[in-house]
């Protein structure tokens, strides 16, 4: 059982037992600070070592020569972009939220599971170098929870990333500043003063500062349930200091946060199919706050092992190349802006080998195949089972099952997730359907087609659905592409399979998230786990073709078909154009795919918007598309013989694979 290897404790089990949480949340705090310094720095002081900078000095005089704009008015405008981005630190604050979380925590968490192992080790690891840690992203919860686990052992609270859009919050800016936020804006390469005062201040966080840093490689939230593409522009800041010379190493933290239930999955679900977030304000966290009344199960945060940057990058990490020179008037090159992608995307691996799934991920798969594939429902005795056969499988594939006690937890899961799935009067299991209404809807904020009540009542529950089911993905895609493969091609040579195989792998790179100087490896591994699960086999005149184990062939050739379709009408629709913004393209994919559920049964995750996005960027990268930028956002100019190949290349795979999808109405009514 990985409880066991992994040696999770529940970090809400010494809570449950005290009568008042008092004694401990006002405990002496003895925390360990990721980099030891000579003279202790404070918030205030790392911003002092900003404005002497003489980087600083250097464009304040140059702004002033060529501009004319008077030194005093420019150091002004430096603080309050230090005041703006800096973090600070409140310990009352500090303690109240920790006691406020664990109350919240324990009336909706069935636990908050950490592998200790590891915290401690990485704790005999802090002090002789900066630390990073970089956890995965799928909620708001996510920097909350890592703030509540470093309380809980006694590390000291990161200097956390966060986005511009809390610091506009009336009071929750404050609080979050308090507890070591520091922020960030999107988009400010055009601001080369605010620019260059976040690079060093950045620097000083990792040179002089004795925090670990946190940050979201991933830049923003996953409303998938995915990996996301790494993002280099923090990473590269960070990494600076390293190459120069100025930190001896630096201890990369990967952290996955596993939830059983996400808190935002219904405005996820709205987001993918183009309905726009709420503003983050003060009064609409309050009234998140009535999620105290809903249940959310288990949540586990997997500490990994830690990467040192020094020992990763080996000979490659030239000092060499940056010995010429003022160290301030030195950057990182290209070679280094090369090298640094490799070490994004090992901590992305790392975050994915770390995950947990839960009861649900294993139940979100099955009813998708079940909804979408057969003509009548699954029992609650027929889902117990094929969880209990698909378990085994995920578990050779290297997967970490969170199941405890199998009865226990199936009953736990319905009730945590009731507001997606029910048991029917005849014992079957179903997915929630609840009429939705856009009365209120702004239209002006749509990020693609005006979906009609009707298609969002129809779709938000298969999309939910899919939003849990997406983790088990992770394990299964590369299987699945070579089934997909061989469906298309009944027989095919090793190479021709290969081929076939990182074609579409790499096609979904974005979907899928990986380092293509993994794909041969990747191959390998699921060609001996195709065989070795009966679902391919070789001829005598060694050719591969799909073997006996149709069950499981379907399942996993299914749980790509959305996406296979996304891409392929994305290509039929810039077939015939010329040139688009991204808005109107997405517009244009959205309305065929609708048009289409109309006459057919199409999955409906395939409108999601962020599938259709990976595509316009995989198309831009193979040449099929030129992607520029404007001020109204991106344009795409299509090359239409490439276009024309990619189309062709993927309509074997949407004819052959999306056959036989229709549901009757009159026993699961699930047809548009």
């Amino acid at each position: 059982m990985e409880r066991k290897s992994r040696n999770y404790e529940d970090v809400l089990e010494p809570r449950r037992s005290e009568f008042s949480h008092v004694i401990w949340f006002s405990r002496k705090l003895d925390t360990r600070i990721a980099y030891t310094q000579k003279d202790k720095p404070t918030p205030e002081t790392l911003k002092k070592c900003v404005l002497k900078d003489i980087k600083i000095s250097e464009l304040i005089d140059g702004l002033h020569a060529e501009e004319g704009i008077p030194k005093d008015i420019l150091e002004t405008q430096v603080r309050i972009i230090l005041d703006e981005i800096g973090y600070n630190k409140n310990l009352r604050i500090i303690r109240f939220l920790a006691l406020v979380l664990v109350k919240i925590c324990l009336k909706v968490c069935k636990g908050i599971y950490v592998n200790t192992n590891s915290i401690f080790h990485i704790k005999s690891l802090m002090g002789k170098c900066p630390v990073i840690f970089v956890p995965s992203h799928r909620s708001y919860a996510d920097f909350i929870l890592m703030s509540y686990i470093c309380f809980t052992y006694d590390i000291e609270i990161p200097a956390i990333a966060a986005g511009m859009d809390f610091h506009g919050m009336w009071a929750m800016g404050s609080i979050l500043r308090d507890t070591g936020a520091f922020f960030m804006r999107r988009s400010y390469n055009s601001d080369i003063l605010y620019w260059t005062t976040f690079k060093q201040y950045i620097q000083q966080l990792v040179t002089k500062g004795d925090l670990a840093i946190e940050f979201f490689i991933e830049g923003t939230r996953s409303r998938s349930n995915k990996s996301l593409m790494p993002k280099y522009g923090l990473l590269n800041m960070i990494l600076k200091p390293l190459f120069l010379r100025e930190v001896p190493d630096i201890l990369f933290v990967p952290i996955n946060i596993s939830y059983d239930r996400i808190m935002e999955e219904k405005l996820f679900a709205f987001e993918l199919l183009g309905v726009p977030k709420p503003k983050e304000t003060t009064s609409a966290f309050f009234k998140s706050l009535s999620m105290i009344k809903e249940k959310y199960g288990s949540i586990h945060l997997s500490f990994g092992k830690p990467i040192s940057a020094k020992q990763f990058f080996g000979e490659y990490l030239d000092e060499s190349r940056h010995s010429i020179g003022p160290l301030h008037h030195q950057e990182l090159n290209e070679y280094d802006k090369m090298i640094i992608p490799s070490l994004a995307h090992e901590i992305i691996y790392s975050q994915q080998k770390l995950a947990v799934l839960n009861m649900i991920n294993l139940i979100a798969l099955l009813l998708n195949l079940n909804l979408t594939k057969s003509k009548k429902l699954l029992s609650v005795k027929e889902l117990k089972e094929k969880v209990m056969q698909l378990k085994a499988v995920l578990e050779q594939y290297g997967a970490h099952i969170w199941i405890t006690d199998f009865d226990d937890d199936f009953r736990e899961t319905l009730l945590v997730h009731k507001n997606l799935l029910h048991v029917t009067g005849d014992g079957k299991i179903d997915v929630v359907k609840n009429k939705i209404d856009l009365t209120n809807l702004n239209v002006s904020k749509l990020k693609a087609y005006r979906l009609s009540e009707k298609v969002l009542t129809y779709s938000v529950p298969f999309i939910t659905l899919c939003i849990y089911a997406n983790p088990v993905l992770h394990y299964l895609v590369d299987t699945s592409i070579i089934l997909a493969v061989l469906k298309v091609i009944p027989q095919a040579t090793y190479d021709v399979l290969f081929n076939q195989y990182c074609y579409l792998r790499r096609l979904f790179l974005h979907e899928f998230v990986t380092y293509p100087p993994k794909f041969s490896s990747e191959f390998k591994i699921s060609l001996n786990h195709c065989i070795d699960f009966s679902l391919i086999t070789i001829s005598k005149d060694n050719r591969y073709m799909l073997w006996e184990n149709e069950d499981l062939q379907q399942l996993m050739i299914s749980s790509i078909q959305p996406f296979l379709y996304s891409y392929f009408i994305v290509a039929h629709i810039l077939e015939n154009h010329e040139n688009g913004d991204e808005k109107s393209i997405l517009t244009m994919v959205q309305e065929k795919i609708v048009s289409q559920m109309e006459l057919e049964f199409i999955h409906p995750y395939s409108l999601n918007l962020d599938s259709i996005s990976h595509c316009l960027t995989s198309l831009s990268a193979s040449g099929a598309l030129k992607k520029t930028k404007g001020t109204s956002g991106f344009s795409y100019i299509v090359h239409h013989k490439n276009m024309e190949i990619l189309k062709k290349r993927l309509e074997p795979y949407t004819s052959i694979l999306c056959q036989g999808q229709t549901i009757q109405e009159s026993t699961l009514k699930h047809k548009f």
